[in-house]
């Protein structure tokens, strides 16, 4: 199971490395457009969608290596014994916050979906389309984040704070 999990949040962060790859491919195309004559239609929303899904999709990854801004400031000050009791209760709060969203960004994609809401733009996109990879990110980072709070209530070390030493 560790190899899954593992392999699912760097999955997630490749995929959100490829959106960023694609919004430098847009701003190009838009760059080339603009000098031969050629509009490149809703490239900004388009770009706008790719920052969402690489910003929601590299969460876990991030967070596994070590990446995201930590309580690590409040945990030094702690004894070993209220260092463990103040981290499961800060992962566990932060899951709590996280899924969550997740359960309500999945449930604005389900909505949309089933409304058929389009955006706005010159081009004309199923707005779940979009949202997809921002709720699918954030049950992964939910995923990871129990994972972590299981492994700290095993006795483990979390992963943030192994990177530190």
């Amino acid at each position: 199971m560790r190899i899954l999990l593992d392999r699912v949040y760097k999955g997630a962060g490749y995929v959100a490395g490829a959106f960023i790859v694609l919004i430098a491919l847009m701003i190009l195309a838009q760059i080339i457009g603009r000098w031969i004559g050629v509009i490149v239609p809703s490239t900004e929303d388009f770009a706008g969608y790719f920052l969402a899904a690489s910003s929601f999709l590299a969460l876990a990854y991030t967070f596994k290596q070590g990446g995201h801004i930590r309580v690590t400031l409040l945990v030094g000050h702690f004894r070993a014994s209220a260092r463990n009791l103040f981290l499961i209760f800060a992962l566990a709060v932060f899951a709590l916050i996280i899924g969550y969203g997740a359960y309500y960004t999945s449930a604005l994609v389900i909505e949309s979906w089933q409304f058929g809401e389009l955006s706005q733009g010159y081009i004309a996109v199923p707005i779940w389309i979009p949202q997809t990879p921002m709720a699918a990110g954030l049950i992964i980072f939910f995923v990871a984040l129990i994972d972590e709070l299981i492994f700290v209530l095993r006795g483990g070390v979390p992963a943030f704070l192994e990177l530190e030493d």
